[in-house]
């Protein structure tokens, strides 16, 4: 399944140069928000205009179903789970993943191949942007504010951060004035003048255009367009999603204007699937619904950060002007991981030695000159969940009941009837299959924490200890015959005894009972049942 081979050239015969390249990756957009996907919510003619002139696939697939290991894989072209990124919090700042190495990203690999690269938007990954393109505008990681603040900047743009007495999501309305400075507006404008810059050069261009819409907040323009949703958050939704397609035609517009788009290879998706708004999301306001899905997935089943397709099937199409046909529907899977691989064959430039792959080479497949499909088998995981696709068949891997369920997706696009009861030999053996591939890959970056209950002893010892922000503070730690520090909170503690009691326990040995979470230098109690002296 690996691959390093180098890219054909044969796709771009017909150019005297290489394609300029435009990825252009949205953020939580549902498989059927764009009208080419049977959206009816708001009209998109511009992500529509890709389809109609480009292929689109049907079957499109990330390779997470969230944010930072989804981006993992389109750029590096392999499973994210290769380099121990699993799930977002392997992204965190106390330890995340980092890639193989001699592992170039995909804007390196076409950089060493003669391009000049280019970034905006959302970056999400274990690298440094400024050092992976030539050039890179407004960087965020995982959201955006989409509005300046009273400070004059962009909430999570360019590091950027507002005091943190109002760091609380704002999902709201903002003026109708549309000379207010919008984020969606101004990485379109990053991309614009790239463009511009770089379009008629000496060398062809890859821009990355990284939307972070149509991810909370939501946030938009004020407009009354879209009161025909049954509730505000939708209203708003509605509003982003109808920018960021009147963004992505500025780009096409220029393009065309410029006289590039006959040589510009266009590659448009998301991230993951949409998201689920309810009062667990900060800032969600009291009178909105209890739950509401942010866009639609309709007709797959799930939604971001699950294993269902809704969460990791996504709108996903190529345009290339004279090499891919108008028009095409492709409909066996594929995934995001391919476009690296696809972006060096179109550029005529072979893929890194060291670079080991997963995806494929699209081009041969969707021009029709190869048979067959491009991978015999799609596969996800993060702990004990994920999936396996292989042809109309699809496991998913649950820690709850049904653990396995199967599904045939030919017959059963919403995933809404299990019949692995009925096929038992498919779905061992799709599980043995994704057993056996989760077996190949590192452990996580930052796992999560084991959790323990019962006794557990050592010596009783003061800590202070320094929150990222704050000041320093005093608390209580366990130090077990391993070495390994628990922390222990002093509120754990003051219904069991008195500060002086405490104090009387330092360096002492004790043994605590209670529920505690271990992991790789995060050790803690989160509940003190009992605690005692051990007399030696």
């Amino acid at each position: 399944m690996v691959i390093s081979v180098g890219c054909v050239a044969a796709a771009i015969c017909c150019f005297a140069k290489q394609p300029n390249i435009l990825m252009i990756y949205v953020d939580d957009m549902g498989y059927s928000d764009p009208g080419c996907y049977g959206g009816k919510m708001v009209p998109t003619p511009n992500i529509d205009s890709l389809a109609e002139q480009g292929v689109r696939f049907t079957d499109g697939y990330v390779t997470s179903s969230v944010c930072a290991p989804s981006r993992c894989g389109l750029l590096s072209g392999a499973y994210n789970q290769r380099f121990g990124m699993q799930w977002n919090q392997d992204q965190y700042q106390q330890k995340h993943y980092n890639f193989s190495e001699g592992h170039l990203l995909m804007p390196e690999a076409l950089a060493a191949g003669g391009y000049v690269t280019g970034h905006a938007g959302k970056w999400n990954v274990a690298a440094d942007a400024k050092k992976v393109f030539d050039e890179s505008y407004h960087e965020m990681d995982w959201k955006g504010h989409y509005f300046r603040d009273e400070g004059g900047g962009f909430m999570g743009v360019d590091g950027y951060k507002v005091k943190e007495s109002n760091g609380d999501e704002k999902h709201d309305w903002g003026p109708k004035d549309m000379s207010t400075e919008y984020l969606t507006d101004l990485l379109t404008d990053d991309a614009l003048s790239f463009i511009k810059r770089h379009g008629n050069g000496t060398k062809p261009f890859f821009f990355y255009l990284a939307y972070n819409a149509v991810h909370t907040p939501l946030q938009a323009r004020k407009t009354d367009k879209f009161d025909y949703l049954p509730n505000e958050p939708l209203r708003i939704y509605a509003a982003m999603v109808e920018s960021l397609d009147y963004n992505i035609g500025r780009v096409l517009k220029v393009l065309k204007d410029s006289g590039l788009d006959e040589n510009t290879l266009i590659a448009f998706a998301s991230d993951n699937g949409p998201a689920k708004g309810n009062p667990h999301i900060k800032g969600w306001h009291k009178d909105w619904p209890a739950e509401v899905i942010l866009g639609s997935a309709a007709p797959l089943g799930g939604h971001k950060a699950q294993y269902f397709d809704g969460g990791i099937r996504v709108p996903y199409i190529i345009k290339w002007p004279g090499v891919l046909k108008g028009g095409s529907i492709y409909t066996q899977p594929v995934s995001t991981m391919d476009l690296y691989p696809t972006f060096c064959a179109a550029a005529g430039i072979s893929v890194p030695a060291k670079a080991k792959l997963d995806g494929v080479n699209l081009l041969p497949f969707i021009k029709g000159s190869q048979k067959g499909t491009p991978h015999e088998t799609l596969l996800w995981m993060h702990d004990e969940l994920g999936a396996v696709r292989r042809g109309k068949w699809k496991l998913v891997i649950s820690k709850w009941q049904p653990k396995l369920a199967l599904f045939n997706l030919e017959t059963d696009i919403g995933e809404k009837e299990n019949l692995a009861e009925q096929n038992p030999e498919m779905t061992q053996t799709l599980h043995r299959a994704w057993k056996e591939w989760c077996a190949q890959m590192p452990p996580r970056a930052n796992p999560p924490p084991k959790i323990v209950n019962g006794w557990l002893s050592g010596k009783f010892i003061e800590k202070k200890l320094t929150p990222p922000k704050g000041k320093p503070f005093s608390a209580w730690a366990l130090a077990d015959d391993q070495g390994h520090e628990h922390i222990i909170y002093h509120r754990l503690l003051k219904d069991k005894m008195n500060y002086a009691e405490m104090k009387a326990l330092v360096n002492k040995r004790v043994k605590v009972k209670g529920k505690r979470q271990e992991a790789p230098g995060r050790n803690m109690f989160e509940r003190v049942d009992e605690i005692e002296a051990v007399n030696k």
